[in-house]
């Protein structure tokens, strides 16, 4: 595998999502100096799921700017590494929270201004992202203009291709398709689910409908709808409540029958944007200000 002949590292990164999913390095191809990322993951049986997120990560090449490019990838009885382009750039959490609050709506007109045009790709490729959330939006400001990376495809999926993983979506951004693994319904307004979560975090500070006890919270995310919240700028709430818009189901899914929550499902997807063009005209008419008060 002559891993050393081909990179160097430069240095060590912070894991994108704890040890859990490995060690992350900065570094560069020798023979042309671009800079890459590599990712490692040790075999050991009770990271079976995440090593399988690696090797789906590994069969998403793009070659569009914001978009990673898989650059190489080696498997062996002990370990897997990925090697994948370099995106510059801070996750969004870290560069949001220290933004001034007077001009947030404005920030996140320009990253928004970048991201869909990423999602647009994938839609247009027949890609879902399925994890869309602020650690894995890359902001580069450095260069007195915002640029915007979308990254981890680790849980992506192809509309074009079958489906039959089963795999445990994390609650919190995450649409009802999602959550019962109806793979077969999910498309692009997954993602759009997601990023109208997204949204709505950024501004309040916390997930909508979180619950500690995990079966309720999953009632919660599947059975009631995205909650108004004094944080949210004015006229902002109508454009999420779309983004997020989820059939109300009258019981328990699990109690139904397949071709009713099927159904379901598909009416709280249709009632979605279908032209994530039209969200970002309808977001980029909201001002700053909830009210007059500034609350």
């Amino acid at each position: 595998m002559q891993l050393r002949e081909r990179y160097r590292i430069i240095q060590k990164l912070g894991t994108e999502q704890g040890n859990k999913f490995g060690e992350v390095y900065e570094g560069e191809e020798k023979s042309s100096g671009k800079r890459i990322i590599l990712k490692t993951l040790g075999k050991i049986s009770k990271n079976l799921a995440i090593l399988d997120r690696l090797k789906q990560e590994a069969t998403f090449t793009f070659k569009h700017p914001g978009l990673p490019e898989i650059v190489d990838f080696f498997e062996s009885d002990q370990e897997l590494i990925l090697v994948k382009s370099y995106q510059e750039g801070r996750p969004l959490a870290d560069l949001w929270e220290n933004h001034p609050k007077k001009n947030r709506v404005a920030f996140l007109k320009a990253i928004l201004k970048e991201l869909i045009p990423l999602l647009n790709h994938l839609k247009e490729n027949n890609v879902v992202h399925c994890d869309i959330k602020p650690s894995n939006i890359l902001i580069d400001t450095s260069h007195d203009s915002v640029k915007v990376s979308l990254i981890d495809f680790g849980l992506a999926l192809r509309k074009d291709k079958p489906n039959n993983r089963r795999i445990l979506f994390p609650l919190g951004y995450a649409a009802p398709e999602l959550i019962l693994n109806r793979l077969d319904l999910v498309d692009h307004r997954a993602d759009q689910f997601a990023l109208g979560i997204l949204i709505w975090k950024l501004f309040t500070e916390q997930l909508p409908l979180v619950h500690p006890n995990p079966s309720i919270y999953t009632n919660l995310q599947l059975t009631h709808p995205l909650p108004d919240h004094s944080s949210l700028p004015k006229g902002i709430f109508p454009i999420l409540s779309k983004m997020c818009s989820k059939h109300v189901f009258r019981t328990a899914p699990n109690l139904l029958s397949n071709d009713e929550v099927e159904r379901s499902l598909k009416n709280g997807m249709n009632s979605r944007y279908d032209d994530l063009n039209q969200l970002f005209e309808e977001l980029d008419t909201i001002n700053e200000k909830r009210n007059w008060f500034g609350f």
